[in-house]
């Protein structure tokens, strides 16, 4: 009997080795398999499925060169009142202050809700050595409610690139914490690309370094994408393999 029973617990132990030693035939299939999920290459770039990209609602934009108009907000305080207008005068910074010029309007908006159309009269450069701003000059006409002496109000202008230049609609752009970036389409793998911005409008960012006109980058979901890269570094490819089409 303790013959026996040692055989059988022989034979067992036999077939349990067998089974953890695949046959060549199996291990042909493991090297072709098909890795299911995002994965990511230091030198690639992410690889996302076709079937992830729906999942996510992946769009693909081409980048373009155009003008480009941008929106520059000002805070204004009324100092003066006249017969025909309110005086007002704000701050912005050099650069912003280099765009502006005397004679253009500006939008102007009271904290109510009412608007008006004034003027740039001027821009002024004095205080910059002591408060590094410049004092930008308004004049409101008169058709605002009254405007008393410190009243504050917030006034914008539109400024247009003088040629065209390189242009992604911002939602393709992703902002960290390290920088400013896009995933640009390179073959399969989707590639988060560094790149240099410029002017900035609600639509549109000035990429002044970093994609050509042409390039391809990744309308949305680039936060979704960003998650993603950080889940395949983190946790490597995916553990989950299936045999390729027609095997």
């Amino acid at each position: 009997m303790n013959r026996l029973f040692a055989s059988v617990v022989a034979s067992l132990a036999a077939l349990a080795l067998a089974g953890c030693h695949p046959k060549s035939t199996d291990s042909t299939v493991v090297e072709d398999a098909v890795t299911l999920g995002p994965s990511f290459s230091a030198k690639r770039g992410l690889l996302v499925p076709e079937e992830t990209r729906r999942s996510l609602g992946v769009k693909v934009v081409e980048v373009m060169e155009q003008k480009l108009a941008r929106t520059i907000a000002v805070e204004l305080r009324v100092y003066e009142l006249t017969k025909d207008a309110s005086l007002a005068s704000g701050n912005v910074m050099p650069e912003q202050a280099k765009q502006l010029k005397v004679g253009e309007p500006m939008v102007i908006r009271t904290h109510d809700g009412q608007s008006n159309t004034g003027k740039i009269t001027a821009v002024n450069g004095r205080l910059q050595q002591a408060t590094g701003v410049i004092e930008v000059l308004v004049d409101i006409p008169t058709g605002l409610a009254e405007l008393p002496v410190g009243t504050f109000l917030q006034a914008s202008g539109t400024l247009e690139s003088g040629e065209s230049v390189v242009t992604i609609p911002r939602a393709a752009l992703l902002e960290c914490s390290d920088g400013n970036s896009v995933y640009t389409v390179s073959g399969e793998h989707l590639v988060r690309t560094p790149v240099k911005v410029g002017l900035v409008n609600a639509e549109l960012v000035e990429i002044k370094d970093g994609l050509y006109a042409g390039d391809q980058v990744v309308l949305q979901p680039v936060m979704s994408l960003w998650l993603t890269e950080l889940a395949a570094v983190k946790g490597g490819q995916s553990c989950c393999a299936a045999p390729p089409k027609g095997k």
